[in-house]
């Protein structure tokens, strides 16, 4: 029987004991320190020899020495040997006990060598050779496992007591409950290290943000936790505690939505949308409900896939730019693949072999057997050419087809390029193109040069052609017949020609032929004396039409001479006969000619031609024309181009006997403006007779009302309008940079002589590229990135320098006309901003024209008075320069116009236009001082007229630069730092074969220890948008080891002016992508030679 319980004073002794043990527990954080401890406690507690633990591995293998406390009476088990020889470390408990243990019981051994488990001959041994005389060994379980043991040792029999017991139990219950709480405190610490580790190291932003409602539905939300990668992945920094809305006021209410949609629900969400309030940034997000549904907590992880979808806005533009340009040049595209003998036509191809959609093409049965029997055996020949390893693998060839369904004969030009893996054919691609067409014509025009040499022969005017780049005339037979000129082969230069003009003639002919050279006019018109063989001279009426180049430069001029001596002597003896008549009637008209000649009024007498017969003085003092200059001009010639076919339906009428009360229209002045006369007119003597009235001020009086009503009510509209931003560029120029450079270097580093072809191609690329580079800074320019860069500008050669620009832009179907005053003034204004406004008026202009028509471009000098400058707002009188953009197209209704400048107000389809071009053009007039206007009417087209302020000086001429040899080095090393690897590798080959010393680093990591060295750098060339530390930066570390050192910055983008300002330092410049490789040579040259 065990002992009693004890008394009342044990009981509270050992109550002491326990809570100590527990107060002793919550001071440690390790498993064996705690067992260390208890196992020291209890065996004081209970005056035992031995007392401590044992772990069970995870196998079930008991281990030895996790505890072992010891009063001296008995060793530690450390010292001992293992009891049964398995060599597990059982606490000298035997196998006996350890399967009680393992069931969850305690084993309580009052006296060793009197206990039945001693009848194992293994147990006793172990029990003896520990030296034990008693025990008590207590399980500590885990998920129902044995984890370990708590053992207490005597070395001597000894009566455990019911309370000695319990105690062991509690204890053994109390040491695995500490235990199993260290254990989860420290794995609980290590999840949380191995979260806060992948928290903040992942590439993806993370938030965990609070959603905040009003009236259940979700308003804002406020950032609880952020990772590092949030601020590079959004721009924000310092978020945690602060809402979006803070930070973001204009952030769209859709994100909201979103967020607030999984905080009620508890439904992920995983989307991708672009975020206008944070630069436009595109976001692929997934966010998740976490913490209690009450507290709205929502995680969101995502990424900024801003650049991604860039490049798959500009693919998709690509795809179809190239399907477009392939439909607009009528290309078919073929793809042949000699394995299979197969080929892979579109529906273009397939129509010029007249093979239906759907049908499989065969090599032979369809292409080969489709072939004009004359051109089936060189076709076949040069596709086998193309397919030979050895050849230039370039298939070129003309061949003629006959439809497989149609029978109809087509002439076909073929390109194609084969492709091989190693030396075996795979693919044969290329395009065909359908030149019957050209090939019609170029028979129609052989033809028609025939009967044009026949006809030269027959006529008596004498047929000029002039090779301007020669300087050598042609001339047809007509030469000698009519003026007896005989020259060997027909052929003079062009100054022998103009030998033969009048010396009086001379100087006037010489000026109007290089008028119409070197202007934008290629019709030439004008009248001479020409000289004969004989010694006399001919009257003659010369016409000629300059022939232009693909790029405007004049390359031939042809015309013919006619003899009108005939005439001449005619009007001239005609001229006699009239004198002497005005002479016979002067006196009868001698008060009618008083009244003519006293008139303030205009008078006039013509023929119903509009020939004028009589005219009075007032002309002169009106529109400053000398009787001399009117009498027997056209008086049609004066008037302004569009009241032409008004004034002609009047005088149709007057001839008919009609008198005309009223009849206003304008009236061409000696000094190039225009006058409004008011004409009351009667027929009478078989001609017309007028009277008109300058009513200039009174037209100018209610035009200036109209413009000052439509300036206020634009004005008043405008006020309302905040500052517009948009656009998108699509940076392509490192990608040119690698193109242009790589040509560039391609032809500095080929030798010659290079086949023709090489030349070709390298030119092609070349110009493709440029143009494509030139696209990309209009685009940028268009985008309003830049501020403006106001200066002096030449508005006539900036729009000549667009011409091509625009005249593509139009399209075929539109016919583009710039008309130019002499003289016009420069202005003041940013000239990549007017070229933007005027591309972007061209395709409003096209998209009016559905059909074709016409836009004219015209530039006028204006001087602005106060009255008209009053009625607009803040536009100073003075001079302006107006330039004039007029299309023949739909026009628009006056509540089109009224609202034309709002921005995002348009008229097209949607998805077709952004209502942000014509208000842009508006506030860049009006920030550059001018101002604009728009003038239309429903299907009589629009202008719309820029109004820029005059600059008083002379605009600077853009000097084209010679070709020369690039500057070489003179000793001075350069760092380049780039990480665009081809651009890298541009930069370093022309700096080294140009003598510089060149080192290289892909970005500002590897550049910084060279920069710390003490090695010589003369100038650092560095890109801006390096991987982690930027260029700029770059610079400032560079200018702390080295203060003087030049830094010449690349950039693949146009940044704003301000920017750029506050972006360089001293010693600093800038130059952007793509660039030509001189001009990148020639800046260096600058900056190390200061």
């Amino acid at each position: 029987m065990r002992p009693p319980l004890l008394d009342r004073d044990e009981l509270l002794a050992r109550q002491a004991f326990q809570l100590a043990l527990v107060d002793l527990f919550r001071t440690m954080a390790l498993p064996d320190d705690i067992m260390a401890a208890a196992a020291a406690a209890l065996g004081s507690h209970l005056d035992v020899a031995r007392c401590g633990y044992d772990e069970v591995s995870a196998d079930g293998a008991m281990t030895r020495g996790v505890s072992d406390w010891s009063n001296g009476a008995l060793p530690g088990l450390a010292a001992t040997p293992d009891g049964d020889g398995d060599g597990d470390g059982d606490a000298a408990l035997g196998a006996g006990v350890i399967a009680d243990l393992r069931r969850g019981r305690t084993v309580i051994v009052d006296d060793c060598a009197t206990d039945a488990r001693a009848r194992d001959p293994a147990t006793a041994r172990c029990w003896a050779q520990a030296g034990v005389g008693a025990l008590i060994a207590a399980p500590l379980l885990r998920d129902g496992q044995l984890a370990a043991v708590l053992y207490l040792h005597e070395a001597t029999p000894r009566d455990w007591t019911r309370a000695d017991i319990a105690l062991v139990e509690d204890v053994a219950l109390r040491t695995s409950d500490a235990v199993d709480r260290v254990r989860g405190e420290t794995a609980v610490k290590a999840s949380e290290a191995r979260y806060r580790s992948l928290f903040e190291s992942i590439d993806a932003g993370f938030c965990v943000i609070e959603v905040l409602f009003a009236d259940g539905a979700p308003y804002d939300y406020r950032f609880l936790e952020v990772n590092r990668a949030f601020a590079r992945n959004t721009g924000l920094d310092d978020m945690i505690g602060r809402t979006m809305r803070d930070v973001a006021p204009d952030m769209e209410q859709r994100w909201f939505d979103l967020y607030g949609h999984v905080a009620t629900t508890g439904e992920p969400l995983r989307f991708e949308d672009p975020a206008s309030a944070l630069q436009d940034r595109w976001f692929e997000v997934y966010a998740y409900r976490v913490d209690a549904p009450e507290l709205n907590h929502v995680a969101v992880l995502f990424n900024d896939i801003s650049e991604r979808r860039r490049n798959e806005v500009a693919l998709s533009e690509s795809r179809e730019e190239l399907e477009l340009a392939t439909r607009v040049a009528r290309l078919g595209r073929f793809d042949y693949r000699p394995a299979d003998g197969m080929l892979r036509w579109d529906d273009r191809c397939r129509a010029l072999f007249g093979i239906p959609a759907g049908a499989p093409v065969e090599y032979e049965s369809a292409f080969l057997a489709n072939l004009h029997p004359d051109d089936r055996a060189a076709a076949d020949a040069q596709v086998a050419a193309a397919l030979d390893p050895r050849g230039t693998r370039m298939f070129d060839s003309e061949y003629r087809t006959i439809g497989q369904s149609d029978g109809v004969e087509r002439h076909i030009v073929a390109h194609g390029i084969a492709f091989f893996d190693g030396d075996s054919p795979i693919r044969l691609v290329g395009t065909v193109v359908d030149m019957s067409d050209d090939r019609r014509a170029q028979a129609a025009l052989r033809e028609t040069s025939e009967r044009l040499r026949l006809a030269s022969r027959a006529t008596n005017d004498a047929i000029w052609d002039w090779d301007l780049r020669s300087n050598s005339v042609l001339w047809n037979e007509a030469l000698t017949r009519a003026y007896g000129h005989v020259l060997p082969d027909a052929k003079s230069t062009g100054d022998w020609w103009l030998e033969q003009v009048h010396p009086d003639d001379r100087a006037r002919i010489h000026a109007s032929i290089d008028a119409v050279i070197y202007g934008q006019d290629s019709d030439w018109t004008d009248e001479y004396r020409f000289a004969c063989a004989d010694g006399r001279y001919a009257d003659v009426l010369d016409r000629g039409y300059v022939i232009r180049d693909e790029d405007g430069a004049p390359t031939r001029m042809i015309g013919a001479i006619l003899d009108q001596s005939t005439r001449k002597a005619a009007e001239r003896q005609l001229r006699a006969i009239n004198e002497g008549l005005a002479e016979a009637v002067e006196v009868s008209t001698a008060d009618r000619d008083r009244l003519w000649e006293l008139s303030s009024d205009i008078m006039l007498r013509a023929e119903f031609d509009g020939t004028i017969v009589a005219a009075n003085p007032a002309w002169t003092d009106m529109l400053g024309w000398s009787m001399d200059e009117i009498v027997g001009r056209q008086l049609f010639s004066l008037l302004h181009p569009d009241d032409v076919a008004h004034a002609g339906l009047a005088a149709a009428g007057i001839a008919r006997g009609e008198a005309v009360a009223r009849i206003d229209n304008r009236y061409a002045h000696k000094d190039g403006s225009y006058r409004w006369i008011s004409w009351a007119a009667r027929p009478g003597d078989g001609l017309i007779n007028a009277v008109g009235r300058d009513v200039t001020a009174d037209k100018e009086r209610e035009a200036q009302l109209a413009r000052a009503e439509d300036a206020l009510r634009q004005a008043q509209k405008m006020e309302a309008v905040g500052q517009l931003t948009g656009g998108i560029a699509h940076d392509f120029n490192n990608m040119l940079t690698g193109i242009l450079g790589g040509l560039d270097m391609v032809r500095r580093n080929v030798p010659e002589p290079r086949p023709d072809k090489v030349d070709r191609y390298l030119e092609a690329a070349t110009v493709s590229a440029q143009r494509a580079a030139g696209l990309t800074q209009r685009l940028l320019a268009f985008s309003r990135r830049q501020s403006l860069d106001v200066k002096a500008t030449d508005v006539d050669r900036l729009i000549a320098d667009m011409e091509d620009l625009l005249a593509r832009t139009l399209g075929e179907n539109a016919r583009l006309e710039i008309r130019r005053q002499d003289a016009t003034w420069p202005v003041t204004t940013d000239a990549n901003q007017l070229e933007s406004a005027l591309l972007n008026l061209a395709i409003n202009a096209r998209d009016a024209m559905p059909e074709g028509g016409r836009l004219t471009i015209e530039t006028e000098n204006m001087h602005l008075d106060a009255h008209y400058t009053e009625a607009i707002g803040d536009l100073a009188p003075g001079d302006y320069v107006a330039i004039g953009v007029s299309d023949t197209g739909t026009g628009m209704s006056k509540a089109v116009i009224e609202k034309a400048f709002d921005p995002f107000f348009t008229t097209k389809p949607i998805g077709q236009g952004t209502g942000l071009g014509l208000s842009m053009i508006y506030g860049f007039a009006r920030q550059s001082g001018g101002h604009v206007r728009i003038c239309s009417e429903e299907g009589e087209g629009t202008t719309v007229k820029l109004y820029l302020p005059r600059f008083h000086g002379t605009a600077a001429a853009s000097v084209p630069t010679a070709d020369r040899d690039l500057p070489r080095a003179d000793g001075e090393c350069v760092l380049v730092v780039e990480d665009d690897v081809a651009v890298r590798m541009l930069i370093v080959d022309i700096l080294g074969s140009l003598g510089y010393g060149v080192m290289e680093a892909g970005d500002a990591r590897a550049a910084i220890p060279i920069l710390e060295s003490e090695r010589r750098v003369d100038l650092l060339v560095s890109d801006v948008g390096l991987p982690g530390m930027d260029g700029r930066q770059l610079a400032e570390v560079a200018r702390r080891h080295r203060p003087d050192l030049r830094i010449l910055f690349v950039t693949g983008y146009a940044e704003k002016a301000a920017v750029r300002g506050a972006f360089l330092g001293p010693g600093m410049e800038m130059i952007t992508k793509p660039f030509a490789l001189d001009v990148l040579a020639e800046r260096i040259r600058e900056m190390v030679a200061r």
